[in-house]
């Protein structure tokens, strides 16, 4: 079951009362603790859930930002005596409403100057590096600075993928003694998985021969989806086969389109809205093979995904997805390369092996989100604590009184 979070932004003075009821939670811990502000927070993705699992058991007290202008409070905290760190994960929220590329360098040098006025006080910075630079970015220079920039103030780089600092490197430079590396984790436990594959089918269907590609998460066009219908359409018919699209559509051009074309396909269903996490496993358990037609990606949340339900998988070469999987349950394809996609496609019926799914079931059973977090815990601590900056004693009456 996924984890139940709040949907709306906290009141005024909820991130210090949080922090005290975090501090307090790490009462009696062995290693002294830090406030953990991070931002953005996500609700529809569980991924932060997982990943600060257990971080309090290591004497770190998560608690999300709602608006980078509660670094304020962060400061504060600091200010106390408490020690706090400010962990970024994505950031493409920081330039989302530029209307030009001058804009995007303004909103970037202010997010910048939010940032160093905390730093100044003593606070520290971790980044989590998702993606090379935000999907479907609109300026590129501006994104890459700002990328940049991040990196050289953080005390600590969390990558996802161990090639990372290789796969941006072209764009920007992360400070190699501040790497370290824990993998995304799989999403065991956090989705409903009760629906046999039959089920599954007859709610949505779907006939039990036919051989079900399935694409799921939001429908952007960063994810390849329009490369994928031109390849789906060179794909020979030797038997029943459907492709299966399902997620949220982004507001994006050409989405539409998109949309428009798959539900004119008959051999593709398409269920564009936005899915329920109790729905999940309904698309998962009925799919053969899950696939990634992405044109570019660091990491992704939808492989894992699919690894927890088993699945085979078909994802682009030469980038971080590839270091996630191995042959006896996945293909590659070139994403410059339309041929490489449709080969790709024709192959995924020998995918469809008791074989292939128990090996992908293992893969994801390896990443373990628990596990994942004591080991993010521990390389945070690790890059944070030789420093050499003593780490203060909090006291959580004196965080309390702030709020």
């Amino acid at each position: 079951m996924e984890r139940r979070l709040r949907e709306r932004n906290p009141p005024a003075g909820a991130f210090t009362l949080e922090a005290a009821a975090g501090l307090r939670a790490l009462a009696g811990g062995a290693e002294p603790p830090i406030v953990l502000g991070y931002y953005p927070r996500f609700v529809t993705n569980p991924y932060q859930s997982l990943l600060y699992s257990a971080v309090r058991e290591h004497g770190l007290a998560p608690v999300p930002l709602s608006d980078i202008e509660r670094l304020v409070e962060l400061e504060a905290l600091q200010a106390s005596g408490i020690a706090t760190l400010l962990h970024l994960h994505w950031l493409h929220l920081v330039l989302r409403d530029a209307d030009g590329e001058r804009d995007a360098n303004r909103l970037a040098d202010r997010f910048l100057d939010r940032v160093d006025r905390y730093l100044a006080g003593g606070g520290r910075l971790a980044w989590t590096v998702h993606n090379i630079l935000p999907h479907d970015t609109r300026f590129e220079a501006a994104e890459t600075r700002l990328c940049a920039e991040v990196a050289a103030r953080s005390s600590a780089i969390h990558v996802l993928t161990a090639r990372t600092r290789e796969h941006v490197a072209p764009l920007y430079d992360l400070p190699a003694e501040r790497i370290f590396h824990v993998p995304h984790p799989s999403y065991r436990g956090a989705y409903e998985d009760h629906v046999s594959r039959l089920d599954a089918r007859h709610e949505l269907g779907l006939m039990p021969d036919e051989l079900v590609l399935a694409v799921v998460g939001v429908i952007r066009p960063y994810k390849g989806l329009d490369e994928l219908l031109e390849a789906w359409d060179r794909v020979d018919l030797d038997g029943p086969r459907r492709l299966l699209i399902a997620g949220a559509p982004s507001e994006q051009p050409g989405v539409d389109a998109l949309i428009e074309r798959a539900a004119l396909d008959p051999r593709v269903l398409i269920d564009a809205r936005k899915i329920p996490a109790d729905e999940m496993q309904l698309f998962l358990r009925a799919a053969d093979v899950a696939v990634l037609p992405y044109r570019r990606s660091l990491n992704s949340g939808a492989l894992m995904l699919a690894l927890t339900f088993g699945l085979p998988v078909i994802v682009p070469a030469g980038g971080g997805l590839a270091e996630s999987v191995e042959p006896s349950f996945s293909r590659t394809f070139d994403s410059g390369d339309p041929a490489s996609l449709v080969a790709a496609l024709r192959e995924a019926a020998n995918l469809v092996t008791p074989e292939a799914s128990v090996r992908a079931a293992a893969a994801a059973a390896a990443l373990d989100p628990t596990e994942l977090s004591h080991r993010f815990a521990t390389g945070l601590r690790g890059k944070l604590e030789p420093a050499g900056v003593e780490i203060a004693k909090g006291d959580p009456e004196l965080v309390a009184s702030r709020a």
